[in-house]
């Protein structure tokens, strides 16, 4: 079994014959179908393959293939569908690895012409040129597709001023069900005329949609609720005119959900940047007392109105730390304004004016960029709270996207609480209130029966109060899987009726995400609980080394895995580097996840986590970044995940030379720095290199570390401390592998830069911290190995005396000690970095760093387990401290981690990875380059950047 076997005839037609057809790629191994299997939503449905093409012909092609052999065509973006409308029976199309061309941008006329798989940020980064912008802003934007926000009419926060994707869409070209392209954009007169009178599918198509629009005219307008977000069936009010004296189908495309066609170009209207925004948080007592300020906020002309209820704010506060959210507030109004600086202060006056009744319990304003993100922090601690929750049961989309007329908010707020208290359910509720749309998320656990028919039970419940108050049942998400079936009720059967006739006009074999909006030609539609994830599902208990208690154990880390698709993201932050280099879902943490789910059920097969295929296709490419850990919305940290796996492979087949060797590089390392210099013209000896890489799989290509003659604990036993030291206590400087042997003038650097601020520094005769180890899977050496530490550390512990470290990856080991053993000693509580002990104590008072340098510029890369641990911002601070002028730069993880960039087969994604980083350094302008971890140095210096640790830099300074 293999992620890229040869495709095979799967399902009606063969695929293998498919693949001849176009340019793209198609795959229906095993493997890719089961990574397909699902997408944000609770549901699951095994594809019968994947197609990735590569052009718009490619699409006709697939089409018409479809359309020969009677199976249908799922368009897939990012896989981010809460409604179950990235996944399907027949073909998945994806669209992201090629059909991600930003065609043309026309800033005179204010559009963008785009293919369906660009992503919205790489698309506002291409405007923010021309100082334009794309308005609709999902919470997905790095992640979702123009195709994906078009067929589901996306909004976000701001669509309250700027509308949804249906207001700033111009024109969308597709595919239609025989193959043959259309373009539909706005048509009146003889253009139009002759677009009905076309004898084909588009002219059926316009005829359909215009009758039906003048012979429904009253009841259209009467079955459509008012309200300003409506992602439900097909919108026939956009779509054309009462009177037939225009159309515009692109506005019927706009929120079909993929069900009448497939979208290969998309022309959008594009905006000017506002000149700046403000925001205030406006406190309440609950979250009824909030919704009710919602109405006269609006009338403030708001560019954002978002809810959150008294959950959110206590995680914001106890968890983040945002000490701005009064103990007493039960929910929270945050609300945005834009316009001209000079008048920004007024306007947000206005609006918290506007938004204070009796039960406002305090306000906090935001003019500068800083303070607003702070604000905006608040609002996004909804993702961790609800998505973070260890055990079986998870806050589930299914309920989350009704929109009801903000004046009837309150009411609704107090029937849905009745609702979930009726079914003794816990729930939090956040969303966009300017525009009547909340997210309620209840917790329940779908594997049992009793919480399956609670969610049908309260879907039912709720949507039928929603169409009660007025509103409809989907606002930004759409309907799929999840909603469907309250259609006919939502508009009556006579509009309803239309919708069926649209879909036989545009798709009358069922093409295109058939049972999704109305029913196929058999009359079936999805319902709420057909094809759910867990239903069914029967994991194997996997017995672990490492601790999961806190997870719930390794089943449960795994299946915290919603699917939401942010571990696909390309610009800030680190997750997931070897998604960002190889650009195939196996890469990235949900496709690891989902892999892992399959594995542990056995649907891949018997033993498929220990097999060679899973190990080298799915979990070697894992770079163990831990940015999973603190980046993904649901915390599935899957380098844990990935050393437990391998060492259950290990108890089974025994432990591989390589891995013996760099799971046990303390002993290497100190071997080689008494034998240099001769270990280092050993290292270096070109047949050696040959052997190492035949044998070991170490490439030759890639330089090894050179091993220091005088070690660094040999230099601090020879040297007497500096007359300073002690003045202010005393610390531990563990000595890490490459510090002791390899780069000892990084720990030289530390003992002369702390004993230069008043420490005592003591560096003790340690083991190997268990990291290198941990990233082999050798969990019961790693056992050892922090079991011996601890009993070094433990007195020194005991004494309050701070254990730190130059190297992230040590540090982040040491305190992590509680996944290994049951007795640490405090030692996780006691270990920091350098940086961060010191940074700590600069903000406290107790520490004073004098500027000394006259704004050098510094180029700092943090190592990843710095970046995920939030230590990185200590070495920037006491860089600038000094006087540098640091640029933190941009890039995910370095490619090298660890051993991982050493290995034969990982030798191209390392350096693909290590070339992304140089550029975006190059990019920028500094004399000096500075990274933490002894892995990123040596990755940089492969590509001839001179680095140094930033505490290299503090002591040339300081001392």
């Amino acid at each position: 079994m293999s992620i890229d076997s040869e495709p095979r005839p799967s399902g009606p037609g063969d695929l293998a014959a498919l693949d001849r057809r176009i340019d793209g790629d198609v795959d229906a191994s095993d493997a890719t179908r089961a990574l397909y299997a699902t997408d944000a939503s609770i549901y699951r449905v095994e594809p019968a393959g994947v197609v990735w093409p590569a052009n718009r012909d490619d699409v006709r092609e697939i089409v018409r293939f479809a359309h020969e052999n009677n199976v249908s065509l799922t368009a897939r973006g990012a896989g981010s569908s809460l409604t179950g409308n990235a996944i399907g029976e027949g073909l998945v199309v994806e669209c992201t690895r090629y059909l991600n061309e930003i065609v043309a941008v026309d800033p005179e006329r204010g559009t963008a012409t785009v293919q369906p798989g660009v992503v919205l940020d790489d698309l506002n980064a291409a405007l923010a040129e021309h100082d334009l912008y794309f308005p609709p802003d999902p919470s997905t934007s790095s992640t979702c597709t123009i195709g994906g926000m078009v067929a589901n009419d996306a909004a976000g926060p701001h669509s309250v001023r700027h509308g949804t994707t249906r207001e700033n869409v111009a024109a969308v070209e597709c595919v239609l069900a025989d193959g043959s392209l259309a373009t539909f954009e706005r048509r009146s007169g003889p253009a139009l005329e002759r677009a009905r009178d076309r004898d084909d599918r588009v002219g059926d198509l316009y005829r359909t949609v215009l009758d039906a629009r003048a012979q429904l005219a009253e009841e259209i307008d009467e079955r459509y609720p008012d309200v300003e977000r409506n992602s439900s069936g097909y919108d026939l009010q956009s779509a054309a005119a009462p009177d037939g004296s225009w159309a515009d189908l692109s506005q019927l495309l706009v929120g079909s959900e993929g069900t009448l066609g497939f979208i290969v170009e998309v022309t959008i209207e594009v905006t000017e940047r506002p000149s700046a925004r403000a925001a205030a948080l406006c406190f309440y007592d609950d979250v009824v007392d909030a919704a009710a300020a919602v109405v006269p906020a609006r009338a403030a002309e708001a560019s954002a109105i978002e809810l959150v209820d008294d959950a959110v704010l206590g995680y914001a506060r106890d968890a983040w730390g945002i000490d701005l959210v009064p103990e007493a507030a039960g929910a929270a109004l945050l609300i945005e304004v834009e316009g001209e600086p000079a008048d920004l202060e007024d306007r947000l006056d206005e609006a918290v004016a506007a938004a204070t009744t009796a039960d406002l319990v305090g306000v906090e304003r935001a003019t500068s960029d800083e303070k607003q993100d702070v604000l905006w922090k608040v609002r996004k601690a909804s993702n961790p709270l609800l998505n973070r929750r260890p055990g079986d049961e998870q806050a589930l989309s299914f309920v989350e996207d009704a929109a009801v007329p903000p004046e009837r908010l309150p009411e609704y707020l107090e029937r849905v609480g009745d609702v979930l208290r009726e079914h003794d359910l816990e729930a939090s509720v956040f969303g966009h209130a300017g525009q009547g749309v909340l997210h309620v998320k209840p917790f329940l656990d779908l594997s049992t029966e009793a919480d399956r028919e609670r969610l049908q039970a309260v879907s039912e419940t709720v949507h039928e109060l929603v169409l009660d108050l007025g509103g409809c049942v989907s606002g930004e998400h759409g309907d799929g899987r999840l909603r469907s079936q309250y259609l006919p009720q939502m508009y009556g059967e006579d509009v309803y009726e239309t919708f069926c006739a649209i879909k036989r006009a545009a798709d009358p074999r069922d093409v295109f995400n058939p049972a999704k909006v109305v029913p196929n030609a058999e009359g079936n539609l999805a319902g709420v609980t057909e094809d759910l994830r867990f239903e069914g599902y029967d994991p194997q208990t996997v017995e672990t080394a490492l601790d999961f208690s806190a997870e719930g154990g390794f089943g449960s880390l795994v299946e915290q895995c919603n699917g939401c698709s942010k571990c696909r993201s390309t610009g800030d932050g680190v997750m997931c580097p070897s998604y960002r280099a190889a650009d195939t879902e196996v890469t990235s943490t949900r496709g690891r996840a989902n892999m892992l789910r399959g594995a542990i059920d056995g649907e891949l097969g018997e033993d498929a986590l220990t097999s060679d295929w899973f190990q080298e296709e799915v979990l070697d490419r894992c770079l163990a970044c831990k940015a999973c850990e603190t980046e993904c919305p649901t915390g599935v940290d899957m380098a844990k995940l990935k050393t437990e796996a391998k060492h259950r492979r290990h108890q089974e087949r025994g432990v591989p030379l390589r891995s013996r060797l760099f799971g046990n590089v303390r002993t290497l390392n100190r071997l080689g720095s008494a034998l240099a210099p001769l270990a280092n013209r050993l290292a270096t000896f070109g047949l050696g290199r040959v052997v190492m890489e035949k044998v070991l799989g170490i490439d030759r290509r890639r330089s090894v570390p050179r091993f220091a003659a005088e070690s660094f604990p040999e230099w601090v036993a020879a040297r007497e401390p500096a007359a300073t030291a002690g003045e202010c206590g005393r610390v531990v400087l563990y000595p890490d592998c490459y510090t002791a042997y390899n780069h000892p003038q990084v720990g030289k650097a530390a003992v002369r830069l702390l004993e230069g601020l008043g420490y005592a520094v003591e560096v003790p005769a340690v083991n190997c911290c268990g990291r290198p180890a941990l990233s082999q899977g050798m969990v019961e050496r790693a056992r050892g190995d922090a079991a011996e530490t601890v009993d070094v550390l433990a007195d020194y512990v005991d004494d309050g005396v701070p254990v730190l470290a130059v190297e992230p990856s040590c540090a982040s080991a040491l305190v992590e000690y509680d996944d290994l053993l049951e007795e640490t000693a405090g030692v996780p509580d006691a270990a920091a970095t350098v940086s961060t002990f010191l940074y700590d104590r600069v903000v406290t008072g107790d520490l004073a760093l004098r500027e000394a340098v006259d704004g050098e510029r510094v180029a700092f890369h943090g190592h990843c387990h710095e970046t995920t641990k939030g230590w990185d911002h200590a070495p920037i601070a006491l860089l600038r401290q000094v006087g540098y002028g640091v640029e933190p730069v941009a890039a995910t993880c370095c490619g090298m981690a660890g051993s991982f960039g050493y290995e034969t087969e990982h030798y191209g994604l390392s350096t693909t990875l290590g070339a992304d980083l140089v550029e975006t350094i190059e990019a920028g302008e500094s004399d000096v380059v500075a990274a933490t971890g002894a892995s990123c140095r040596q990755q940089l210096g492969d590509f001839d950047v001179d680095t140094y640790h930033p505490v290299e830099l503090l002591a040339e300074v300081v001392v």
